[in-house]
């Protein structure tokens, strides 16, 4: 960064025009972009303390210390914050920069007990999030898309990291690594002194390596803003007075956890005065919307799992059941909120009236079971259906089901020793 760039960067922070600028320190337009252009070799130190007064700035400026971390955070974990915190309480300003490799992530990704692959979006509002009320970490992201894998490529690797790092200003003095190795490399091909924190995780004994492989395992080292990424998700399914309600507080109690009520009743009490006769096709849009916001609370607080009354399969069923007709908002639902089980209970349980069930004939809890399994098989929804008509037994085989779920996991290869380098 050459001399008075700071400035023009202080300028567009607080708003300023230079024309605004040359006028509160008393210069013109002209001498002002001169100056933040470093045009002027010897400028007035009367000036120059003005307009740093102007833009809230230190007079004369002391140099900032500042540091550079980079990493996949594939996931995010809590060795990479007390990497990060660490190295922020040391420095100014901290830069963390994200470095994301279509490729080499799909790869990581194949190779994991993940459920989902975490976008580079994902892992961008994992740090902003977590590092929001921190105003001296900043986050950029590296594309390493093209360049050879670790332990290869280092030179192409530099050349990127130099220019981001020149485009965005960053004169780092620092950069820290929890990786000796790389450290050397850093210091070798960025020019910078390079500081390695915690080098055999003696604090932190983590790695990403492990999350993917067993995330319910490490739980406790995936950090609040990530866990909701691999909460896995029940949906407990069937028809009227099928036991739905109940299972999912079972559920919920054992396992310690969170779950989401079915929001069509809550809707019949809260915008249609209780009776469903009052219920029309415009209404299972926002049900569908008020069950989304019921799932992602569960979510969020969850403990490993949430429990799900309903599904939108389930919505849609009763939808074609009323009105006799296909939503297509629900159906965009279906398509797009998936879950990690799908347990469909038999209706072949005692039938109560509680004011709000309406399918209560043999004939017609047997014809919207069809119509479940219809719409299931339909949209390629994988399910388990469980037909036994006891509670407990119900029960059980539903425990031992989420039990495999959250055990489920795929063998560990060779790619840990090429994960946890480089980029973290």
């Amino acid at each position: 960064m050459q001399r008075y760039t700071y400035l023009k960067l202080a300028l567009k922070e607080n708003g300023f025009t230079l024309q605004q600028a040359a006028d509160r320190i008393g210069v013109t337009k002209g001498y002002l972009s001169q100056l933040i252009n470093n045009k002027i070799k010897e400028p007035s130190a009367q000036k120059l303390q003005a307009l740093h007064e102007v833009l809230h700035l230190e007079y004369p400026p002391r140099e900032k210390n500042i540091g550079v971390v980079f990493g996949k955070f594939y996931p995010l974990h809590t060795g990479h914050i007390y990497l990060i915190q660490r190295a922020a309480s040391q420095v100014d300003e901290l830069h963390v920069i994200l470095c994301h490799d279509a490729v080499r992530d799909f790869e990581l990704f194949q190779k994991s007990s993940m459920t989902k692959q975490p976008t580079v979006e994902d892992r961008w509002r994992w740090l902003l999030q977590t590092f929001k009320y921190q105003d001296n970490i900043k986050i950029h992201d590296l594309s390493e898309d093209g360049i050879p894998p670790y332990p290869d490529g280092w030179d192409e690797w530099a050349i990127r990291a130099k220019k981001l790092l020149a485009d965005n200003h960053i004169q780092a003095n620092a950069i820290y690594s929890s990786e000796p190795k790389d450290a050397i490399r850093y210091q070798e091909l960025l020019g910078v002194n390079t500081v390695v924190i915690d080098a055999e995780r003696s604090f932190m004994n983590i790695s990403a390596t492990q999350i993917r492989q067993e995330p319910f395992r490490y739980w406790d080292y995936i950090p609040t803003e990530v866990k909701p990424f691999f909460v896995r998700k029940v949906a407990i399914l069937g028809g009227e007075s099928s036991g739905k309600s109940t299972l999912v507080n079972k559920l919920a109690n054992t396992f310690n956890t969170t779950s989401a009520w079915e929001y069509g009743r809550d809707y019949v009490f809260s915008h249609l005065g209780g009776n469903e006769k009052a219920l029309q096709f415009s209404d299972y849009d926002k049900i569908s919307l008020g069950h989304a916001q019921y799932i992602d609370f569960a979510v969020k607080y969850a403990n490993k799992v949430a429990f799900i009354d309903t599904d939108y399969v389930t919505t849609q069923a009763f939808c074609m059941t009323y009105e006799g007709r296909e939503h297509p908002f629900v159906q965009a639902m279906i398509e797009t909120q998936r879950f990690d089980l799908v347990i469909l209970l038999e209706n072949n349980t005692p039938w109560v009236n509680d004011g709000l069930r309406h399918l209560g004939s043999k004939a017609k809890r047997k014809e919207f079971q069809d119509l479940l399994e219809k719409l299931l098989t339909e949209n390629g929804i994988p399910y388990v259906a469980i037909t036994s008509g006891n509670y407990e037994e119900r029960y059980l085989e539903s425990i031992q089901l989420v039990e495999q779920l959250l055990n489920d996991k795929k063998e560990n290869s060779d790619e840990i020793s090429r994960d946890e380098n480089r980029s973290e």
